[in-house]
């Protein structure tokens, strides 16, 4: 099950590479442009902020050894629902308290994300094998959930905001 933990972690890296080539070019004015709501950067931005609390929780939640519950049926169920809704082109506001993510530079946030993803892969490369199907992540909409699916969670939040971005850039002409 490692195994495909790492598969999905090198997928999402390599998503976000060619995100970040699709935007080549493009003048740090227009990444930070907030015209049409958030700009490329605050967008980034949530995406890390996003994937730094989520490993934060579960590096907290681990504490709790075999004490954390086992997976079921209901948790695999309600995240495949909440990842379908989440590769999907529709719309909804973010909650109050990621309302307005800080703009940073592109270098910034590419340093500042690319920490976070090594930081999520030592978690994942020292997590017990023992305790794959534990519940040690919490999604918002998609509740408690093993280690594999908080990564997939990853996966289609990014697919979901690439839709965004896609957006934001046809809004500006790019």
């Amino acid at each position: 099950m490692k195994n495909e933990i790492n598969k999905k972690l090198k997928r999402l890296n390599e998503e976000t590479e060619k995100i970040y080539d699709s935007l080549a070019g493009i003048s740090e004015e227009k990444l930070s442009d907030q015209s049409y709501g958030w700009s490329i950067i605050q967008v980034f931005s949530h995406l890390n902020d996003a994937e730094t609390a989520s490993l934060k929780y579960m590096q907290k939640k681990v504490q709790a050894g075999d004490k954390m519950h086992n997976t079921g049926m209901g948790n695999s169920l309600r995240m495949w629902l909440t990842n379908q809704a989440l590769k999907s082109s529709l719309k909804w506001r973010a909650p109050s308290y990621i309302s307005s993510p800080p703009v940073y530079s592109l270098e910034e946030i590419k340093t500042k994300w690319g920490q976070t993803r090594n930081d999520i892969q030592q978690f994942v490369d020292e997590y017990p094998d023992k305790w794959l199907s534990k519940l040690v992540y919490k999604h918002p909409m998609g509740g408690r959930q093993n280690l594999e699916r908080a990564v997939d969670s990853f996966v289609y939040h990014q697919i979901h905001h690439k839709h965004q971005i896609n957006r934001i850039k046809k809004k500006l002409g790019l």
